[in-house]
């Protein structure tokens, strides 16, 4: 299964284009979008990502891109994102209670190092791939 998503091309430069997506289309729409998270922050926010990607042939600015992503690597990329940090700050402060058992300041720094090692491992490996 694979998941589509539609992106306006705004720039060509290169052999690189800068696609733009509506991040909040259907915040405003959804009868819980009052109590939402997203919703909610839709509202402070910019309604649009902007990244890059190669170019493709016959392709101009202002057209529209259809760009498919298979779920599998969709899902491992939120594992990335979102639990690969929540593991690595428990890891950090087990490793933490075990070196310093009775030093929860030092508990709580070496959580904080394995929050933000796991942070870089998952930007490296998103920007290597």
């Amino acid at each position: 299964m694979t998941i589509k998503e539609e992106f306006k091309v705004v720039e060509i430069k290169d052999q690189t284009m800068t696609l733009e997506m509506n991040r909040a289309s259907g915040c405003h729409s959804c009868s819980a979008s009052s109590g939402c998270g997203t919703g909610l922050l839709s509202k402070y926010f910019e309604h649009y990502s902007v990244f890059s990607k190669p170019l493709k042939k016959g392709v101009k600015v202002g057209e529209m891109v259809t760009l498919e992503i298979p779920s599998k690597t969709l899902f491992y990329r939120a594992f990335q994102l979102y639990l690969l940090p929540l593991i690595g700050l428990f890891a950090g402060g087990l490793l933490g209670s075990v070196l310093y058992p009775m030093s929860e300041v030092g508990q709580i720094v070496f959580a904080f190092i394995g929050f933000i090692v796991s942070l870089l491992l998952t930007r490296y490996t998103l920007i290597h791939k």
